[in-house]
């Protein structure tokens, strides 16, 4: 499937303006809407194709995000916006049904664990109800505003089933974040972190190796 017409490069200069981070756009203009419905395409044949070795299935996914890490594996379900703003690092894995909201960067680094049915969401909408609302443009066009902070994972952490990681957040390297856990603000490298909203609890240290118990039970 590498090569496949729909992971060509994002629709031009205004499909890109998703991945600004930060300042407001129109999230209904014809471009990022257009960027997704291929997105949901392109995600749609992979989840199809859960008899192919990983690998392979890795491959189709090539070109089409930003990038993607040697040994790296999304699971069935994985869901995204856009796709070009979702970097993988080397060796990830992705359990069941993770979702991807890429309209900023989303950035794993090497050896991360996601459980089943996380989410990694960068949009953000206006509060107020007014400025929240489909709006008619004087073209007679809908508009719909957002803006999206980028998400940054560390290489080595770990993140539970369920969690959801919030807009601008980043996880440091060697931490990891209780399963439920709903992630607001950035967490610390190597720490134990988990609630509503998540909190470090704790420094991951080497007292937590179980070096000597998978010895013992003969299989280190």
């Amino acid at each position: 499937m590498a090569g496949d017409g729909a992971c060509a490069p994002p629709c031009g200069p205004a499909a890109r303006a998703a991945s600004a981070g930060g300042a407001w756009f129109d999230s209904a203009d014809p471009a990022p809407v257009r960027d997704h419905v291929r997105a949901c395409e392109v995600m749609a044949r992979f989840n199809a194709q859960q008899g192919m070795p990983d690998a392979e299935r890795m491959e189709m996914l090539h070109g089409f995000l930003g990038a993607v890490g040697e040994g790296s594996t999304l699971s069935a379900g994985a869901q995204v916006d856009y796709g070009y703003n979702l970097f993988l690092g080397r060796n990830c894995f992705f359990n069941f049904n993770c979702t991807f909201l890429d309209g900023a960067p989303i950035t794993f680094g090497d050896d991360v664990a996601v459980g089943p049915g996380c989410s990694f969401v960068t949009p953000l909408h206006p509060l107020l109800a007014r400025e929240r609302a489909r709006q008619e443009g004087a073209d007679g066009a809908g508009r719909v505003w957002e803006r999206s902070l980028p998400i940054t994972v560390g290489s080595g952490v770990w993140i539970a089933a369920n969690v959801t990681v919030n807009p601008g957040v980043t996880i440091g390297e060697g931490a990891v974040i209780g399963s439920g856990s709903v992630v607001t603000r950035d967490i610390p490298p190597r720490m134990l972190a988990y609630g509503n909203p998540c909190r470090p609890v704790r420094e991951i240290t080497e007292a937590d190796s179980v070096a000597d118990a998978l010895a013992e039970a003969g299989i280190a």
